[in-house]
């Protein structure tokens, strides 16, 4: 037990130390990334300023009004960006495996995992995590949302149950790479599918809605947290939602180490 203790703050302190290495790689080009949380801003308002066009149309879309789709949106843009912020260098796992880069991570004194979390993060991330809380918060005010004490603490714990559904997506897919060794694919297509948790689950037919309730599960990104925050739902039930994120995470980690024990280098 206590080697484990001292397993787990080893690589936590290398973790740590890896962001704080990544975060200043970034600083030392500062245009680059204000240009790049330029380009994001640009997306996420011309991509708000559509759907908020067509709704205002139709004067809300099965039953959300606007701001509460808003909300919505804001909220699932935080949680990407917090999945962006620690879990972004999953998606170099099948180059790591077919190229043989892997290797590095395997001879250095800590969980190879750890390391491919925190070795990078996206340089955009900032502008989508202030341009989402003003979202969220902005359409609460207009929706006449009650922001609670408890809504206000379960919040954050949404936030980060919801970062961990997605990034126990893109490891399940990205583990693949283990046995397929061509999943790129399917990791650009889990990536291009998350918009697909910006919108109301009651916008899709049942099936679709099952499929993103359990196949994929998108419907714990957002959706379901939002009921709660915008007053949809007062189930005690909801509490327990933010723990869909770890247990997603703890499978996808298993089917890691699987692929892991399996791996042989690329014999070169």
């Amino acid at each position: 037990m206590a080697d484990a203790l001292a397993g787990l703050r080893k690589s936590a302190g290398i973790a740590l130390l890896a962001t704080r290495m990544n975060f200043r790689s970034h600083l030392v080009h500062p245009g680059e990334v204000a240009l790049a949380n330029v380009g994001a801003l640009v997306q996420a308002l011309s991509g708000a300023a559509v759907l908020m066009l067509a709704l205002s149309a139709s004067g809300g879309i099965h039953g959300w009004t606007l701001a509460e789709w808003a909300a919505l949106t804001g909220f699932t843009t935080v949680a990407r960006a917090l999945w962006n912020t620690v879990f972004f260098g999953t998606l170099d796992i099948p180059d790591m495996v077919r190229s043989g880069e892997l290797d590095h991570y395997l001879v250095r004194p800590t969980s190879p995992l750890a390391l491919i979390l925190f070795s990078k993060v996206d340089t955009d991330v900032w502008i989508e995590i202030v341009v989402g809380t003003g979202m969220l918060f902005g359409a609460l005010h207009v929706s006449g949302a009650d922001v609670s004490g408890p809504v206000l603490v379960f919040i954050p714990l949404a936030l980060i149950g919801s970062a961990l559904v997605f990034a126990a997506m893109h490891l399940a897919v990205t583990a693949l790479s283990f046995w397929l060794r061509q999943d790129a694919m399917l990791s650009m297509l889990i990536w291009r599918l998350d918009s697909f948790a910006q919108l109301p689950m009651s916008f899709y037919p049942r099936w679709l809605l099952t499929v993103f309730s359990t196949v994929v599960p998108f419907a714990f990104v957002g959706y379901f947290p939002c009921l709660y925050i915008l007053g949809r739902t007062d189930s005690p039930f909801v509490w327990a939602l933010p723990l869909a994120g770890p247990l997603l995470f703890l499978p996808a980690v298993l089917l890691w180490r699987g692929g892991l024990d399996r791996y042989a280098g690329t014999g070169s």
